[in-house]
């Protein structure tokens, strides 16, 4: 099957770019939100806040008080309701915290998952605070959920994935979603492999964007990507994203199906590391996703897996692999064909600003990626959103090395601390 080259959802993902400024490209950096419209219940409890769940109708905000809330059962959002949103009530995502029974504790009784989702459910928002601990996933999406979003929220220690989105069983699933300015993490590693970041089946039109995506690994086994779009996903943006010492990155497809496991979509200006030890498989991957683009990524494998981009199967066709930074190989696989473009395979450790913190802005040593590329229409802007090119040619990778760069962004002080992402 062949693609049609990227498409986004309509007005939704047209509201979620114009709302981006120029220089967010960092989960600490998340542009506020307007104040609520429509009906707001304030909540301060977790009583209060369940009973704001069960009684909820269209566009209402539960907004959350500071402080923890220790769920007695799952938030469920399981009838028709349109443009809701469930958000802390300041912009700083560590001040509400949702806490479940623990991603070990199997003893989880009535609250398996964070938030719960379907039925009728469209565009709901989640923003502005923290899920950790539950067993299975702090958030689920299930048959009947459209367009959700979650943004400026962190997710901790997830007994499964992260963020899961279901099938429908009829051919179709949850489309338009979009993740940004999040972070998604384990503390140390998963209970065992069955785990991904976000994790979507049969979804069209999601856009991840200006995520952290760190220690998504496991003790017990090779982890699952930290982004999987599969079953028959579509058109999938994944842009402007920070992965740190995950055991899989980002993967487009993962098997070979009958009908297509990803189509079209693009990746671009993500910045990938593994740091000493981390180890693991390829940092991105195309498998059966026909049509996909993967321009100006920058990706530090660090000699954890010798290859930092793979395609695969024989349905990859007209694939465009194009201006990647890398220190490890492009390499195709069981007959996937793809266009190579300008890549730098070659890349060593002193042109990156600062590996140990997962900071992949070129250095003035890295002559060879500078003014190494052409321009693309589809990668206008590099990971800080500033043009590119700068010179007079675009760089290699994710970061557009201006002649006089600013300092590193906060996100980037090493050593990284847990809860302390980017704050001053």
């Amino acid at each position: 099957m062949r693609t049609s080259r990227l498409t986004i959802a309509g007005a939704l993902a047209a509201a979620c770019v114009a709302l981006a400024p120029a220089r967010a490209a960092l989960p600490d950096t998340a542009p506020p939100l307007p104040a609520p419209a429509g009906k707001v219940v304030r909540v301060k409890n977790e009583s209060q806040l369940q009973d704001a769940v069960w009684g909820v109708r269209s566009g209402t905000t539960i907004l959350l008080a500071p402080g923890t809330y220790k769920l007695s059962e799952t938030l469920n959002f399981n009838r028709e309701m349109t443009d809701v949103v469930i958000r802390g009530a300041t912009d700083n995502r560590d001040d509400v915290v949702i806490v479940g029974k623990g991603m070990a504790n199997f003893r989880y009784g009535d609250v398996p998952f964070g938030i719960w989702t379907g039925n009728g459910v469209t565009r709901l928002t989640i923003a502005n605070l923290t899920l950790r601990d539950f067993y299975f996933h702090p958030v689920i999406f299930n048959a009947g959920t459209q367009q959700p979003r979650v943004y400026n929220v962190r997710l901790v220690n997830a007994g499964e994935q992260f963020i899961k989105a279901n099938p429908d069983g009829n051919g179709g699933g949850v489309n338009g979603g979009v993740v940004e300015y999040c972070v998604l993490e384990y503390d140390t590693a998963a209970r065992s492999d069955y785990t991904n970041g976000v994790d979507v089946h049969m979804g069209r039109d999601w856009i991840i964007r200006h995520n952290l995506f760190r220690r998504i690994r496991s003790d017990k086994g090779l982890a699952g990507p930290a982004v999987l779009m599969w079953n028959n996903s579509r058109n999938t943006v994944v842009e402007g994203n920070t992965f740190i010492d995950n055991h899989r990155d980002i993967s487009l497809g993962l098997v070979s199906r009958d009908v297509n496991d990803h189509t079209g979509g693009i990746v671009r200006n993500n910045m990938i590391v593994r740091t000493p030890g981390a180890g693991g498989d390829v940092g991105i991957a195309v498998f059966d996703s026909p049509g996909t683009a993967v321009r100006h990524n920058s990706i530090w494998m660090g000699g954890a897996y010798p290859n930092a981009i793979e395609y695969r199967f024989p349905d990859a066709t007209g694939l465009t692999i194009a201006h990647n930074l890398t220190d490890g190989a492009i390499a195709a696989r069981e007959s996937a064909e793809a266009t190579l473009t300008g890549n730098l395979t070659t890349a060593v450790a002193a042109w990156f600003a600062d590996l140990a913190a997962g900071n992949l802005h070129l250095t003035a040593e890295a002559a060879p990626a500078i003014d190494a590329a052409d321009a693309s229409s589809d990668v206008a802007t590099d990971w800080d959103g500033d043009p590119r090119p700068a010179g007079a040619r675009a760089d290699a990778g994710a970061d557009e090395r201006a002649a006089s760069p600013p300092p590193p962004p906060a996100i980037f002080a090493a050593p990284w601390t847990r809860g302390m992402i980017g704050r001053r």
